[in-house]
Protein backbone atom coordinates (compact mmCIF):
# COMPACT_ATOMS: atom_id res chain seq x y z
CA UNK A 1 0.00 0.00 0.00
CA UNK A 2 2.50 2.25 0.76
CA UNK A 3 4.95 1.53 -2.13
CA UNK A 4 5.16 4.75 -4.86
CA UNK A 5 6.96 4.54 -7.78
CA UNK A 6 10.31 7.15 -7.96
CA UNK A 7 12.16 8.13 -10.89
CA UNK A 8 15.54 7.07 -11.90
CA UNK A 9 18.39 8.48 -13.87
CA UNK A 10 19.13 6.57 -16.65
CA UNK A 11 22.30 6.13 -17.65
CA UNK A 12 23.31 8.79 -14.87
CA UNK A 13 23.16 11.20 -17.06
CA UNK A 14 22.18 14.58 -15.52
CA UNK A 15 18.21 15.41 -16.58
CA UNK A 16 17.17 18.59 -18.11
CA UNK A 17 15.99 20.96 -15.62
CA UNK A 18 11.82 20.49 -15.13
CA UNK A 19 11.70 24.04 -13.55
CA UNK A 20 10.45 26.11 -16.59
CA UNK A 21 7.63 23.02 -17.08
CA UNK A 22 7.03 23.38 -13.68
CA UNK A 23 6.13 26.91 -13.36
CA UNK A 24 3.91 26.33 -16.40
CA UNK A 25 1.61 23.77 -15.06
CA UNK A 26 1.06 25.96 -11.77
CA UNK A 27 0.54 28.96 -14.03
CA UNK A 28 -2.03 27.34 -15.75
CA UNK A 29 -3.42 25.51 -12.82
CA UNK A 30 -4.15 29.20 -11.53
CA UNK A 31 -6.00 29.64 -14.88
CA UNK A 32 -8.12 26.79 -14.37
CA UNK A 33 -8.99 28.01 -10.71
CA UNK A 34 -10.06 30.92 -12.38
CA UNK A 35 -12.62 29.60 -14.79
CA UNK A 36 -13.82 27.31 -11.84
CA UNK A 37 -15.01 30.56 -9.87
CA UNK A 38 -15.84 32.42 -13.31
CA UNK A 39 -18.18 29.70 -14.15
CA UNK A 40 -19.16 29.17 -10.42
CA UNK A 41 -19.99 33.00 -10.49
CA UNK A 42 -22.19 32.95 -13.93
CA UNK A 43 -24.25 29.83 -12.93
CA UNK A 44 -25.14 32.33 -9.95
CA UNK A 45 -25.98 34.95 -11.82
CA UNK A 46 -27.75 32.84 -14.60
CA UNK A 47 -29.58 30.93 -12.17
CA UNK A 48 -30.58 33.61 -10.08
CA UNK A 49 -32.19 35.50 -13.08
CA UNK A 50 -33.96 32.09 -14.70
CA UNK A 51 -35.89 31.37 -11.04
CA UNK A 52 -38.16 33.81 -12.23
CA UNK A 53 -38.87 31.96 -15.41
CA UNK A 54 -38.30 28.77 -13.76
CA UNK A 55 -41.10 29.28 -10.88
CA UNK A 56 -43.98 29.41 -14.18
CA UNK A 57 -42.48 25.14 -14.65
CA UNK A 58 -43.41 22.31 -12.84
CA UNK A 59 -41.44 21.83 -9.64
CA UNK A 60 -39.77 19.24 -10.56
CA UNK A 61 -38.83 19.92 -13.63
CA UNK A 62 -37.59 23.41 -12.69
CA UNK A 63 -34.96 21.38 -10.31
CA UNK A 64 -33.99 18.68 -12.75
CA UNK A 65 -33.33 22.34 -14.89
CA UNK A 66 -31.23 23.71 -12.49
CA UNK A 67 -29.51 20.85 -11.69
CA UNK A 68 -28.34 20.34 -15.42
CA UNK A 69 -27.48 24.13 -15.84
CA UNK A 70 -25.34 23.59 -12.29
CA UNK A 71 -23.70 20.28 -14.07
CA UNK A 72 -22.90 22.55 -17.40
CA UNK A 73 -20.97 25.08 -15.06
CA UNK A 74 -19.53 23.32 -12.35
CA UNK A 75 -18.38 20.41 -14.40
CA UNK A 76 -18.45 20.41 -18.07
CA UNK A 77 -17.14 23.74 -18.62
CA UNK A 78 -14.35 23.65 -16.10
CA UNK A 79 -13.19 19.88 -16.84
CA UNK A 80 -13.45 20.89 -20.72
CA UNK A 81 -11.14 23.63 -20.05
CA UNK A 82 -8.63 21.75 -17.52
CA UNK A 83 -8.30 19.39 -19.89
CA UNK A 84 -6.94 21.20 -23.31
CA UNK A 85 -4.80 23.24 -20.19
CA UNK A 86 -3.16 20.50 -18.93
CA UNK A 87 -3.34 18.19 -22.23
CA UNK A 88 -3.14 14.67 -20.12
CA UNK A 89 -1.94 12.62 -22.85
CA UNK A 90 -2.71 8.80 -22.25
CA UNK A 91 -3.60 9.51 -19.28
CA UNK A 92 -7.44 7.80 -19.18
CA UNK A 93 -5.49 4.18 -20.27
CA UNK A 94 -3.06 4.73 -17.16
CA UNK A 95 -5.69 6.15 -14.35
CA UNK A 96 -8.36 3.78 -15.43
CA UNK A 97 -5.92 0.61 -15.00
CA UNK A 98 -6.81 -1.84 -12.28
CA UNK A 99 -6.04 -0.94 -9.29
CA UNK A 100 -2.97 -2.77 -6.71
CA UNK A 101 -3.43 -2.90 -3.03
CA UNK A 102 -7.30 -2.90 -3.91
CA UNK A 103 -8.36 -4.44 -0.66
CA UNK A 104 -6.09 -2.69 1.50
CA UNK A 105 -6.90 0.44 0.08
CA UNK A 106 -10.63 -0.33 0.81
CA UNK A 107 -9.90 -1.30 4.10
CA UNK A 108 -8.53 2.49 4.72
CA UNK A 109 -12.57 3.56 4.22
CA UNK A 110 -13.57 3.81 7.90
CA UNK A 111 -10.16 5.78 8.83
CA UNK A 112 -11.00 8.22 6.50
CA UNK A 113 -14.71 8.55 7.14
CA UNK A 114 -13.41 9.12 10.91
CA UNK A 115 -10.74 11.80 9.70
CA UNK A 116 -13.75 13.38 7.33
CA UNK A 117 -15.77 13.53 10.82
CA UNK A 118 -13.39 15.02 12.73
CA UNK A 119 -12.25 17.77 10.46
CA UNK A 120 -15.78 18.82 10.10
CA UNK A 121 -16.20 18.68 13.93
CA UNK A 122 -13.70 21.26 14.03
CA UNK A 123 -14.74 23.19 11.03
CA UNK A 124 -18.20 22.93 12.94
CA UNK A 125 -16.46 24.44 16.20
CA UNK A 126 -14.47 27.43 14.17
CA UNK A 127 -17.38 28.74 12.33
CA UNK A 128 -19.19 29.04 15.42
CA UNK A 129 -17.05 31.53 16.55
CA UNK A 130 -18.76 33.83 13.26
CA UNK A 131 -22.21 33.02 14.78
CA UNK A 132 -23.53 36.29 15.66
CA UNK A 133 -21.12 38.01 12.11
CA UNK A 134 -22.64 38.69 8.83
CA UNK A 135 -19.54 36.48 7.70
CA UNK A 136 -21.73 33.39 9.06
CA UNK A 137 -23.93 33.38 6.60
CA UNK A 138 -21.83 32.64 3.92
CA UNK A 139 -20.56 29.45 5.79
CA UNK A 140 -23.83 27.79 5.27
CA UNK A 141 -23.83 27.43 1.09
CA UNK A 142 -23.74 24.11 0.80
CA UNK A 143 -26.99 21.71 -0.82
CA UNK A 144 -28.52 25.30 -2.97
CA UNK A 145 -30.49 22.54 -4.54
CA UNK A 146 -31.88 21.15 -1.71
CA UNK A 147 -35.01 18.14 -2.80
CA UNK A 148 -38.43 19.07 -1.82
CA UNK A 149 -39.63 15.65 -3.70
CA UNK A 150 -38.63 12.53 -4.04
CA UNK A 151 -37.86 12.55 -7.53
CA UNK A 152 -35.98 15.19 -7.31
CA UNK A 153 -33.97 13.54 -4.30
CA UNK A 154 -33.60 10.86 -6.62
CA UNK A 155 -31.93 13.21 -8.93
CA UNK A 156 -29.89 14.74 -6.43
CA UNK A 157 -28.83 10.76 -5.25
CA UNK A 158 -27.46 9.83 -8.47
CA UNK A 159 -25.63 13.30 -8.78
CA UNK A 160 -23.70 12.30 -5.48
CA UNK A 161 -23.10 8.67 -6.33
CA UNK A 162 -22.41 8.44 -9.96
CA UNK A 163 -22.32 11.71 -11.61
CA UNK A 164 -20.19 13.67 -8.74
CA UNK A 165 -17.38 10.76 -8.09
CA UNK A 166 -16.53 10.35 -11.54
CA UNK A 167 -16.08 13.52 -12.69
CA UNK A 168 -14.25 14.63 -9.73
CA UNK A 169 -12.04 12.00 -9.33
CA UNK A 170 -11.27 12.06 -13.05
CA UNK A 171 -10.54 16.04 -12.67
CA UNK A 172 -8.66 16.21 -9.52
CA UNK A 173 -6.92 12.50 -8.89
CA UNK A 174 -6.56 12.28 -13.10
CA UNK A 175 -5.78 15.24 -14.28
CA UNK A 176 -4.68 17.53 -12.11
CA UNK A 177 -2.82 15.08 -10.07
CA UNK A 178 -1.27 13.47 -13.19
CA UNK A 179 0.14 16.75 -14.29
CA UNK A 180 1.73 17.39 -11.11
CA UNK A 181 3.12 13.89 -10.04
CA UNK A 182 6.57 14.42 -12.61
CA UNK A 183 7.12 17.63 -9.95
CA UNK A 184 6.97 15.30 -6.48
CA UNK A 185 4.06 12.85 -5.30
CA UNK A 186 3.44 14.58 -2.21
CA UNK A 187 3.63 17.78 -4.01
CA UNK A 188 1.12 16.61 -6.26
CA UNK A 189 -1.16 15.14 -3.45
CA UNK A 190 -1.40 18.27 -1.11
CA UNK A 191 -1.89 20.89 -4.24
CA UNK A 192 -4.43 18.38 -6.09
CA UNK A 193 -6.38 18.19 -2.35
CA UNK A 194 -5.87 22.04 -1.88
CA UNK A 195 -7.97 22.81 -5.53
CA UNK A 196 -10.05 20.42 -5.02
CA UNK A 197 -11.42 21.84 -1.33
CA UNK A 198 -11.04 25.22 -2.76
CA UNK A 199 -13.61 24.01 -5.91
CA UNK A 200 -16.36 23.46 -3.23
CA UNK A 201 -16.45 27.03 -2.66
CA UNK A 202 -17.68 27.64 0.92
CA UNK A 203 -15.99 27.09 4.05
CA UNK A 204 -18.17 24.44 5.27
CA UNK A 205 -16.73 21.96 3.01
CA UNK A 206 -13.51 23.39 2.19
CA UNK A 207 -11.74 21.54 5.06
CA UNK A 208 -13.57 18.54 4.91
CA UNK A 209 -12.82 18.00 1.05
CA UNK A 210 -9.41 19.10 1.15
CA UNK A 211 -8.56 16.32 4.18
CA UNK A 212 -10.67 13.60 1.34
CA UNK A 213 -8.87 14.68 -1.54
CA UNK A 214 -5.08 14.62 -0.06
CA UNK A 215 -6.11 11.04 1.25
CA UNK A 216 -7.60 10.29 -2.21
CA UNK A 217 -4.48 11.48 -4.01
CA UNK A 218 -2.29 9.29 -1.58
CA UNK A 219 -4.65 5.90 -2.30
CA UNK A 220 -4.69 7.04 -6.07
CA UNK A 221 -0.77 7.45 -6.19
CA UNK A 222 -0.75 3.80 -4.41
CA UNK A 223 -2.79 1.85 -6.20
CA UNK A 224 -1.66 3.65 -9.48
CA UNK A 225 -5.57 4.04 -10.12
CA UNK A 226 -8.20 6.01 -9.43
CA UNK A 227 -10.72 3.08 -9.42
CA UNK A 228 -10.28 2.96 -5.74
CA UNK A 229 -11.13 6.62 -4.98
CA UNK A 230 -14.03 6.87 -7.23
CA UNK A 231 -15.38 3.57 -5.21
CA UNK A 232 -14.77 5.68 -2.23
CA UNK A 233 -15.81 8.64 -3.07
CA UNK A 234 -19.14 7.36 -3.99
CA UNK A 235 -19.89 5.34 -0.68
CA UNK A 236 -18.70 8.74 1.21
CA UNK A 237 -21.51 10.69 -0.96
CA UNK A 238 -24.06 7.86 -0.80
CA UNK A 239 -24.53 7.81 2.66
CA UNK A 240 -25.13 11.39 2.80
CA UNK A 241 -27.52 11.21 -0.40
CA UNK A 242 -29.26 8.64 1.45
CA UNK A 243 -29.67 10.60 4.35
CA UNK A 244 -31.42 13.01 2.18
CA UNK A 245 -33.38 10.95 0.70
CA UNK A 246 -34.89 9.40 4.00
CA UNK A 247 -35.50 13.07 4.97
CA UNK A 248 -37.81 13.39 1.91
CA UNK A 249 -40.07 10.70 3.22
CA UNK A 250 -43.04 12.35 4.72
CA UNK A 251 -43.22 9.10 7.65
CA UNK A 252 -39.44 9.64 8.48
CA UNK A 253 -39.99 13.40 8.46
CA UNK A 254 -43.37 13.68 11.04
CA UNK A 255 -40.87 11.20 13.24
CA UNK A 256 -38.01 13.34 13.31
CA UNK A 257 -40.10 16.54 14.09
CA UNK A 258 -42.05 14.32 16.73
CA UNK A 259 -39.31 13.50 18.08
CA UNK A 260 -37.58 16.95 18.33
CA UNK A 261 -40.76 18.39 20.06
CA UNK A 262 -40.90 15.16 22.96
CA UNK A 263 -44.06 13.45 21.59
CA UNK A 264 -44.99 10.06 21.02
CA UNK A 265 -44.28 9.05 17.34
CA UNK A 266 -45.03 6.28 15.20
CA UNK A 267 -42.46 3.67 14.22
CA UNK A 268 -43.07 2.74 10.66
CA UNK A 269 -40.82 -0.06 8.80
CA UNK A 270 -39.75 3.07 7.08
CA UNK A 271 -38.46 4.71 10.03
CA UNK A 272 -37.30 1.55 11.17
CA UNK A 273 -34.99 1.37 8.31
CA UNK A 274 -34.16 4.75 8.63
CA UNK A 275 -32.68 4.64 12.53
CA UNK A 276 -30.82 1.45 11.14
CA UNK A 277 -29.49 3.21 8.54
CA UNK A 278 -28.16 5.89 11.16
CA UNK A 279 -27.32 3.52 13.49
CA UNK A 280 -24.78 1.83 11.23
CA UNK A 281 -23.73 4.91 9.86
CA UNK A 282 -22.98 6.48 13.63
CA UNK A 283 -20.94 3.17 14.05
CA UNK A 284 -19.28 3.48 11.60
CA UNK A 285 -18.39 6.82 12.78
CA UNK A 286 -17.24 5.68 16.41
CA UNK A 287 -14.76 2.83 14.06
CA UNK A 288 -13.37 5.11 11.84
CA UNK A 289 -12.72 7.67 14.66
CA UNK A 290 -10.35 5.22 16.69
CA UNK A 291 -8.99 3.74 13.38
CA UNK A 292 -8.32 7.65 12.53
CA UNK A 293 -6.19 8.32 15.26
CA UNK A 294 -4.22 4.84 15.05
CA UNK A 295 -3.24 6.25 11.57
CA UNK A 296 -2.63 9.41 12.57
CA UNK A 297 -0.13 7.95 15.18
CA UNK A 298 1.61 6.03 12.33
CA UNK A 299 1.63 8.74 9.81
CA UNK A 300 5.50 9.13 8.96
CA UNK A 301 4.99 5.36 7.80
CA UNK A 302 2.54 6.61 4.96
CA UNK A 303 5.32 9.62 3.90
CA UNK A 304 5.71 9.11 0.18
CA UNK A 305 9.05 9.29 -1.33
CA UNK A 306 10.30 12.08 -3.05
CA UNK A 307 10.77 12.03 -6.67
CA UNK A 308 12.31 15.51 -7.98
CA UNK A 309 15.05 17.21 -5.56
CA UNK A 310 15.95 20.18 -7.97
CA UNK A 311 13.84 22.67 -6.02
CA UNK A 312 12.94 22.19 -2.58
CA UNK A 313 9.92 21.55 -0.99
CA UNK A 314 9.12 25.00 0.29
CA UNK A 315 10.60 26.38 -2.75
CA UNK A 316 7.93 24.58 -4.96
CA UNK A 317 5.20 25.87 -2.88
CA UNK A 318 6.54 29.71 -3.51
CA UNK A 319 6.81 29.07 -7.17
CA UNK A 320 3.14 27.98 -7.15
CA UNK A 321 1.79 30.81 -4.84
CA UNK A 322 3.92 32.93 -7.23
CA UNK A 323 2.07 32.62 -9.98
CA UNK A 324 0.49 35.67 -10.78
CA UNK A 325 -2.94 33.40 -11.82
CA UNK A 326 -2.58 31.39 -8.36
CA UNK A 327 -3.23 34.96 -6.58
CA UNK A 328 -6.04 36.12 -8.50
CA UNK A 329 -7.75 32.69 -8.32
CA UNK A 330 -7.12 32.81 -4.79
CA UNK A 331 -8.45 36.37 -4.47
CA UNK A 332 -11.40 34.97 -5.87
CA UNK A 333 -11.56 32.10 -3.38
CA UNK A 334 -11.54 34.58 -0.38
CA UNK A 335 -14.39 36.79 -1.91
CA UNK A 336 -16.27 33.43 -2.64
CA UNK A 337 -15.74 32.23 0.85
CA UNK A 338 -16.19 35.28 2.08
CA UNK A 339 -18.95 38.14 1.37
CA UNK A 340 -19.44 36.96 -2.42
CA UNK A 341 -19.48 40.70 -2.95
CA UNK A 342 -18.29 39.98 -6.96
CA UNK A 343 -21.32 37.65 -8.05
CA UNK A 344 -23.52 39.39 -5.91
CA UNK A 345 -22.82 42.58 -7.21
CA UNK A 346 -22.50 41.05 -11.06
CA UNK A 347 -26.60 39.79 -9.77
CA UNK A 348 -27.53 43.09 -8.90
CA UNK A 349 -25.81 44.72 -11.85
CA UNK A 350 -27.43 41.86 -14.67
CA UNK A 351 -30.50 42.17 -12.76
CA UNK A 352 -30.84 45.88 -13.18
CA UNK A 353 -31.15 46.18 -9.21
CA UNK A 354 -27.76 48.39 -9.13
Amino acid sequence: MEEILTENNVGGEEAPSKIPGFRSVCFRLGIMLIIIFVSRGAENIILSLAREWFSGLDTDLAYILETVMSFLFLYIIPITCSIFLLKPKGMCSNVYCKPQYFSNAMGMFPALYGIALMTNLLTMLVSQLFQNTDLYKSFNTVNELKPDSMLNACVLLFQLVVTAPIFEEFWFRGIVLEALRPYGNGFAILVSGLLFGLTHANFNQFFYATVLGICFGYIAVSTKSIVTTTIMHAIFNGISGLLLLFITFEEVGDYMLARAAGLEAEQTPLVVVYLVFCFVVIMLMIVGIFMAIAKLRKVKRYKVPKVWTELSAPRRWGVFFSRVTVIIALLLAADTFTFQFLPRTLVKLFSGNM
